[in-house]
C-alpha cells in the first residue's frame, strides 16, 4: 500500500493537465518516451513498478510533477457540449471513422493534431496501425482498419454521432495532419466525422491522489528515459472500480 504524500496531493490543478499534454504529444511523435501498459506491480513514494503483457517490468521514478488519474464510466449522453474528448476509432463508410473508444478528458487542448497512436485495447497487442486526433467536436447526433484517436470538445450530446474539428501543422494526401504545435506558420483544419456506437465504451479521465495507484490494477503511463538505462513517469492512468484505461 502506498503511504500518503502530502507534500504531492495532485491532479486538481491545471499544472497536471498540463504535464499529461507534454507527455501526451510527446508520446506519439518523439522516440524517446514511452508508452507502457499493463498492472502495477509494486508502487512506494518515489517509484513504480509495471509488469506488461509481455512479462517484462519496466519501473520509473515518481518525481514531483507526475500526474495521477483513474478512469470513470460514461454514457454517450452524459458527453456535454465543449467537453474535451479523445475517440479512438477506425476507418468507416464514406470517410466516416468507427469509434473503438470514446475518453472524457478533464483537460482542454491535449495535444491538438492528427498524428499515429500505438492503440492496444486492454493493454495487449496493438489491434493495428493507428493514430489521435484532437481537436474540437462541432456537433454530435444521431448516426452509425488504421486506428485514429480524437481528442475534441463536444458542441452537443444527442445520438450516436460526432463531428470533429482539430487543427493540425499540415495538409497531406488532402487530409489535415500533424501536431498544432509544430505547425509551420498558420495551422491547417480537419474535420472528422465519427460514429459512437451503443458498445463503444466510453470513459472520463478522472484526476486522483497517488494514493489510489495500487499494486494489481491496470495501468497506463508515459515515462521518459533518464541516466544509466533508468526511467521517469510522467503521467499515471489507473483503473478504478473495475474499469481499466483503454488506449
Amino acid at each position: 500500500m502506498r503511504p500518503p504524500r502530502s507534500v504531492r496531493t495532485l491532479c486538481l490543478t491545471v499544472g497536471s493537465g498540463l504535464i499529461l499534454v507534454a507527455a501526451w504529444a510527446y508520446a506519439a511523435d518523439a522516440p524517446a518516451p514511452a508508452v507502457i501498459r499493463g498492472k502495477i506491480a509494486a508502487i512506494d513514494a518515489t517509484s513504480i513498478s509495471i509488469g506488461k503483457a509481455d512479462g517484462g517490468v519496466v519501473t520509473a521514478s515518481l518525481g514531483p510533477g507526475v500526474s495521477f488519474a483513474t478512469v470513470e464510466s460514461r454514457r454517450f449522453d452524459q458527453i456535454k457540449d465543449t467537453d474535451f474528448v479523445g475517440v479512438t476509432s477506425v476507418p468507416g463508410p464514406g470517410g466516416m471513422l468507427m469509434a473503438r473508444e470514446v475518453h472524457v478528458f478533464p483537460w482542454k487542448g491535449l495535444a491538438e493534431g492528427s498524428y499515429p497512436w500505438d492503440h492496444q485495447p486492454g493493454g495487449g497487442t496493438p489491434a493495428g496501425a493507428s493514430s489521435i486526433t484532437n481537436g474540437t467536436v462541432a456537433l454530435a447526433h444521431d448516426g452509425a482498419a488504421t486506428y485514429t484517436m480524437t481528442n475534441a470538445s463536444v458542441t452537443a450530446s444527442t445520438g450516436g454521432q460526432l463531428t470533429v474539428s482539430y487543427q493540425g501543422s499540415a495538409i497531406v494526401g488532402g487530409k489535415c495532419v500533424g501536431h498544432k504545435a509544430k505547425a509551420d506558420g498558420k495551422p491547417c483544419t480537419g474535420v472528422a466525422t465519427v460514429v459512437v456506437a451503443p458498445s463503444t465504451p466510453i470513459v472520463a479521465i478522472v484526476p486522483a491522489k497517488p494514493t489510489e495507484a495500487r499494486p494489481g490494477l491496470a495501468v497506463f503511463a508515459i515515462v521518459s528515459p533518464g541516466p544509466n538505462g533508468s526511467w521517469a513517469a510522467s503521467s499515471v492512468i489507473v483503473e478504478k472500480n473495475g474499469i481499466k484505461p483503454l488506449f
